[in-house]
């Protein structure tokens, strides 16, 4: 016992640590950036009795803290000299660059293409790396886009921004609207427009296009006409390549609109249905006739636009206006006017105006809805109006326009439109032949008007001033007999849809989105 005793009273005898192989080394070193720490535990054994557990733990640490820490040493040393260095003054090198771009010469005379990427005419020919270069600044004049998100250095807010418009969400907070309209006003002498690619390029219609309709977000127009198709493109100004088309037998289209929410499109033909196409799959469906109803046909109508949207207007016979439900597709009550209705306008939901209307009818009396009693809140003619063909509402409801067979165009202040005999802001003169499409932009800064009855006969309309920009459409636009027009949710694009089946694509590069 005594002996025993001994033994556990004197020092401890180190346990010999097991030496490590190749493979434990390796990862060890892989993940901890330690390089001499087998040394060291080899030199942990029973010839060295009087080292114990503190003293191999600080010889370990004392060996493998450079390699531990390396990075941060090195980085903080780094700051203590150079200082003042930022990371705006340093130059970081591209991930991959094409070493036969210093090499190839492309020539800019030759093909008439490429002769808009001179500087003069003495240029002939480009080396590789200025021929990207003219390349990426002719595509900054011409899309007028703002690059600066893909700037290095970014504030919290900015990268807020950044996250808030590739989510789809508005600038004000709320989600689901993608406009973001420009803030300063349009010049009401010249307006600056660059054609771009034809929307429906790919896929050209075969007859005349009746409608054409940008998508809530923008991205994506609509084309529908007389050759019983409905197209869906996908809008980047360059390719524009097609993504949906969908054919009806014996049903060609005279008027196709989006649901407020843009998740359908309805068409309308002169017959006793209409159909719907579902955006996301591409499914079809027939809504037959409203039931009690003999109307020959439903071929016009108007959707409500914007996020809450519940209302379809759709003209029937005899001056009743028929209202449907977006969503159920249910008549829901009928409204009577006092000749027969020629076309409906409705603001945007959006803006708090859910429930008033407006309609012209084919004698141009023009008759003010609500759709939440059900009843005329008022109605006047338009002035000068002999027969009215078309009609156009801003999408907060402030103005609204009339177009006549004269080929005249009358706008009026929406508060005003309540007396009996309202006097227009200003009358349009500018066509002569039947006025019968008429379109605002979002932000009510421009108005279209056009008659599909003459040719070239399209013009827009600075609303602050009231005066028609002189500038374009010129000449030699290739506009053709106008049928159908649009503007893209934040204005930047206009396109035109005519009777030879195109779809023209207009950039307004005064809006800064598209």
């Amino acid at each position: 016992m005594a002996k025993r005793k001994a033994r556990s009273s004197g020092s401890v005898k180190p346990k010999r640590i097991k030496k490590k192989n190749k493979e434990e080394r390796r990862l060890e070193q892989a993940l901890f950036g330690t390089a001499g720490t087998e040394d060291i535990e080899e030199n942990v054994s029973e010839d060295q009795p009087g080292l114990d557990d503190n003293s191999a733990v600080a010889g370990v640490s004392e060996n493998t803290d450079k390699g531990l820490f390396a990075l941060e040493e090195e980085i903080g040393g780094r700051g203590a000299h150079e200082g003042e260095e930022t990371a705006t003054e340093a130059k970081l090198e591209p991930a991959w660059v094409d070493k036969h771009d210093e090499q190839v010469e492309v020539s800019v005379a030759s093909v008439s293409r490429l002769r808009k990427l001179r500087k003069n005419e003495k240029e002939k020919k480009l080396l590789g790396t200025e021929y990207v270069e003219r390349l990426r600044e002719k595509f900054r004049e011409i899309h007028r886009s703002d690059n600066s998100w893909a700037a290095l250095t970014m504030t919290e807010k900015e990268e807020d921004l950044i996250l808030q418009r590739s989510s789809g969400m508005l600038v004000s907070g709320i989600a689901g609207n993608p406009r973001k309209l420009s803030s300063s006003a349009l010049s009401a002498k010249e307006i600056n427009v660059t054609r771009m690619k034809d929307a429906n390029i790919e896929a050209p219609s075969e007859a005349v296009v009746r409608s054409t309709r940008f998508h809530p977000n923008g991205q994506v127009l609509m084309t529908a006409g007389f050759d019983k198709t409905v197209r869906l493109f996908q809008i980047d100004g360059t390719r524009n390549p097609k993504l949906l088309s969908v054919t009806f037998d014996g049903f060609p289209i005279y008027t196709a609109e989006f649901t407020g929410d843009g998740a359908e499109v309805f068409c309308s033909s002169r017959r006793q249905h209409l159909y719907n196409i579902n955006v996301s799959t591409g499914q079809t469906t027939r809504i037959p006739g409203i039931k009690g109803r003999r109307d020959k046909s439903y071929e016009t109508f108007a959707m409500q636009p914007g996020d809450g949207a519940k209302y379809i207007a759709v003209a029937g016979t005899g001056g009743n206006l028929l209202v449907l439900s977006q969503r159920t597709k249910q008549h829901l009550f009928s409204l009577k006017a006092n000749a027969p209705i020629v076309n409906c306008a409705f603001p945007d939901a959006q803006n708090g105006q859910t429930h008033e209307f407006r309609t012209i009818c084919s004698n141009g009396e023009v008759y003010t809805f609500d759709a939440r009693t059900r009843r005329c809140l008022s109605r006047h003619s338009d002035e000068g109006s002999v027969k009215g063909t078309a009609i156009a509402c801003t999408s907060d409801g402030s103005l609204y326009a009339c177009g006549s067979s004269s080929g005249v165009a009358n706008i009026y202040d929406a508060k005003a439109g309540i007396t009996n005999r309202p006097k227009p802001l200003k009358s349009i003169l500018n066509l002569t032949t039947q006025l019968d499409v008429l379109r605002f932009n979002a932000d009510g800064q421009l108005l279209a008007i056009a008659s599909s009855r003459g040719k070239e006969a399209l013009r827009l309309i600075h609303l602050s001033s009231k005066t028609v920009f002189a500038n374009w459409p010129t000449f030699q636009t290739p506009l053709n007999y106008v049928s159908t027009v649009d503007f893209s949710p934040n204005s930047g694009f206009f396109a035109i849809g005519n009777a030879k089946g195109k779809v023209l694509l207009y950039r307004l590069n005064h809006f800064h989105s598209a």
